[in-house]
């Protein structure tokens, strides 16, 4: 297989050749959409010679091991079924597993369109060693399952416009096997197996001067779970590793923010109507215009989110003072 993992330049021969390529999906109890996504990827139609589905389960009890069997995949064992999970443990368990060249981290959660291989292929072909491909959303969902997804991906949807990005999250994202493998992969330590975990081996990758591409044709639609009380806690986390994981990594947008945590603190309250209006404008210069609905909803996610950054802020500054302290902190979130 011809090898083409430039860091720079703006352009790599189109003619590669893709003779396997990997698709990792951890999942835990996805039953009721597991066999849609492992067929919406088996059914791509590429110039990819083979693909192999890898379903990682992290510690299932309903039918999702079967129905992602019956559909195609290769199943992976991460966690005995009922345990604590950890998916990006599951992330990296597939990537160690799988034989391909790109590896593609797929969501259970998200079903890919038609052309959506091909697509992030063609962020390859290039040049970038990293390829982000945009998130879509599904009929249907219910009015907080909406919110989550707007909340989410102002940046990165289908009417977003393709080219360089500092940071892709691991929902939709392709990245060549030997850069990929030349990382620690993602974080599974607390508390970031849950959110940001992505950023550490795309930190690694960026500092060595590979670079990140957004193909917003690389679509999947994004199927949120709904309520509430799971739209705050979803965004609290996300606030609550943000911090420390742009401050650390630099691979964020205004990453110099992050470097000062008492300055997140004490612009909390700007923070929290800045972010509300500018994912409410990212929506509207896409001519997207439900998110004026659901302004409440977005306003509420949005101090969930600034809470969050907040106490991992505090958490980041103690443990930066004292680590041994720091650490028990972390402990929490086991």
């Amino acid at each position: 297989m011809r090898r083409a993992f430039r860091t720079r330049g703006d352009a790599v021969n189109a003619q590669l050749q893709w003779p396997l390529v990997s698709v990792v999906i951890p999942a835990r109890n996805e039953a009721e959409l597991i066999g849609v996504v492992v067929r919406s990827v088996t059914a791509q139609s590429s110039r990819a010679e083979a693909i192999e589905v890898i379903v990682v389960d992290d510690g299932s009890t309903d039918d999702t091991v079967r129905l992602a069997r019956d559909a195609g995949a290769r199943i992976i064992e991460a966690t005995q079924a009922g345990q604590k999970g950890n998916a990006a443990a599951a992330r990296n368990l597939g990537a160690a597993q799988s034989r391909g060249d790109p590896l593609i981290f797929l969501d259970a959660d998200c079903v890919a369109a038609p052309g959506w291989l091909e697509q992030l292929l063609r962020g390859h072909e290039l040049g970038a060693t990293v390829v982000g491909g945009s998130l879509d959303l599904p009929p249907g969902l219910p009015v907080t399952a909406r919110c989550d997804f707007y909340c989410s991906w102002y940046l990165i949807h289908p009417r977003a416009r393709a080219g360089r990005i500092p940071h892709h999250p691991p929902a939709n994202i392709s990245v060549r096997r030997e850069p990929f493998q030349s990382t620690a992969g993602y974080a599974t330590h607390a508390p970031f197996y849950f959110t940001n975990e992505e950023r550490f081996w795309q930190g690694e990758l960026m500092s060595r001067g590979h670079w990140f591409y957004f193909q917003p044709e690389a679509r999947v639609t994004h199927h949120h779970h709904a309520g509430f009380v799971p739209l705050l806690r979803r965004n609290y986390r996300w606030g609550y590793t943000a911090v420390e994981a742009k401050s650390t990594t630099g691979v964020a947008r205004m990453a110099w923010l992050y470097r000062y945590p008492w300055l997140v603190i004490l612009a909390s309250p700007l923070l929290v109507i800045a972010h509300t209006v500018f994912i409410v404008a990212c929506w509207l210069r896409a001519r997207v215009f439900e998110p004026l609905a659901l302004l409440p909803l977005i306003f509420a996610s949005r101090l969930a989110y600034v809470a969050g950054m907040c106490a991992g802020a505090v958490r980041w500054m103690q443990f930066k003072r004292n680590p041994a302290a720091g650490v028990q902190v972390r402990r929490r979130w086991d």
